[in-house]
């Protein structure tokens, strides 16, 4: 008889069911909150795309010296790895010269498409000159030159160390590329 009553006894019972339950909680629980870090990290990267963003490749490039002054002109591919459509409102080469004594200076230039006309842009083909604004559409690339043109007198005896591009888009975000070469042209002459 005392074998019956402990099994009919419900504290027990009671307590092995609250632990079955709270086993039970905790686990689904537990798959709830991955769930919801899984739909978090999707909700981050979406947003991320709509964040503006461009990218610069760069193809390659040349340095022209003529008389009074020195040509640049690259050739890059911009690209909206976005989900928003973009624009490019300025493009700007920061050139980093060697001056006399030691000292360094930083010039930066805006593009300038009337610089290809009637220098040819060396290898460029069919590729065009970009025109500022460029637009650029969501998850599209355009490609293009780029060019420059610094006078003489501003470098003088200097000597040009690096060539860095800025693109600066309608958020008004920057982006750069690292610091490039340009192969040199050099005693070329130029009409006008």
């Amino acid at each position: 008889m005392i074998g019956e009553k402990t099994f009919m006894d419900s504290k027990p019972w009671i307590a092995v069911l609250s632990l079955t339950v709270a086993i039970a909680s905790a686990v689904v629980s537990w798959l709830s909150f991955r769930s919801s870090r899984r739909a978090l990290a999707i909700s981050e990267r979406q947003e991320k795309r709509h964040e503006p963003s461009l990218g610069i490749y760069y193809a390659h490039g040349y340095r022209q010296v003529v008389p009074q002054r020195q040509l640049f002109g690259f050739f890059v591919s911009v690209s909206n790895p976005t989900d928003i459509d973009n624009s490019i409102v300025r493009a700007e080469i920061q050139i980093t010269c060697l001056l006399q004594g030691g000292a360094k200076t930083i010039l930066k230039l805006e593009h300038n498409p009337a610089v290809g006309q009637g220098t040819g842009t060396h290898g460029a083909g069919t590729a065009h000159v970009f025109s500022l604004p460029a637009r650029i559409d969501a998850h599209q690339t355009l490609s293009g030159w780029l060019l420059y043109a610094v006078d003489n007198e501003v470098i003088r005896e200097g000597t040009i160390d690096s060539h860095r591009l800025i693109l600066e888009d309608t958020h008004g975000l920057s982006t750069s590329t690292d610091p490039i070469m340009a192969r040199a042209w050099t005693d070329e002459i130029q009409k006008g």
